[in-house]
């Protein structure tokens, strides 16, 4: 179902006010601090979407094949590859920044610390890591998306609990902020954002 992801994703970050501030501020930021990986990528709207606002040097990274070739064939003039957040091929130190937006709603706790440990040993010291994902401590399951059968789990966390990973996994904390949900373009639960930098 890429493309149909693709359809329904590809403009909504012109939506969503709050997400394209904290973009932008995270592109001017690490626009020269070498490459950034956007983790989790999907189509790549968040990609393009940094890359537009000079952030130039970054990849786009999926698990799904499908959607790194929808991505590719949308933003051809941006890198895309497909990878794994649980074991990243990149040396230590390889990236200057990293990005996962909503990525980790499809890990368990456990796996989400080992993809922060992961994101940190890539990462060079100092480097910035910016995510988001569902807040709370339900788990919500799809069986169906634009008339297609699948077999989806959404984990949502507490901010609290994230932190406590992100300490455990050797990050400190620049922000962490909860919104509401933006009516009738999102799933209506509350969004939790932080920023971290490798200590």
């Amino acid at each position: 179902m890429a493309d149909d992801y693709a359809a329904d994703r590809w403009d909504e970050l012109f939506k969503k006010h709050f997400d394209r501030l904290l973009l932008k501020e995270f592109a001017s930021v690490n626009k020269d601090k070498g490459l950034c990986a956007d983790f989790g990528c999907g189509p790549g709207q968040t990609t393009k979407f940094l890359y537009d606002n000079g952030l130039e040097n970054i990849i786009g990274i999926d698990l799904s094949p499908a959607m790194i070739s929808v991505a590719q064939r949308l933003s051809p003039h941006i890198k895309f590859e497909t990878g794994n957040l649980l074991d990243i091929v990149y040396s230590p130190e390889y990236l200057g920044s990293a990005i996962a937006f909503y990525a980790i709603v499809h890990f368990t706790s456990d796996q989400i610390r080992q993809c922060f440990g992961e994101i940190n040993r890539v990462l060079k010291t100092g480097g910035d890591f910016l995510f988001s994902f569902h807040a709370g401590d339900e788990v919500v399951h799809f069986d169906k998306a634009h008339d297609k059968e699948i077999d989806i789990d959404l984990f949502f966390f507490k901010t609290d609990h994230i932190i406590k990973l992100l300490d455990e996994t050797g990050f400190n904390i620049i922000d962490a902020i909860e919104r509401r949900p933006y009516e009738d373009v999102e799933y209506p639960s509350r969004r939790a954002y932080i920023w971290a930098r490798k200590k």
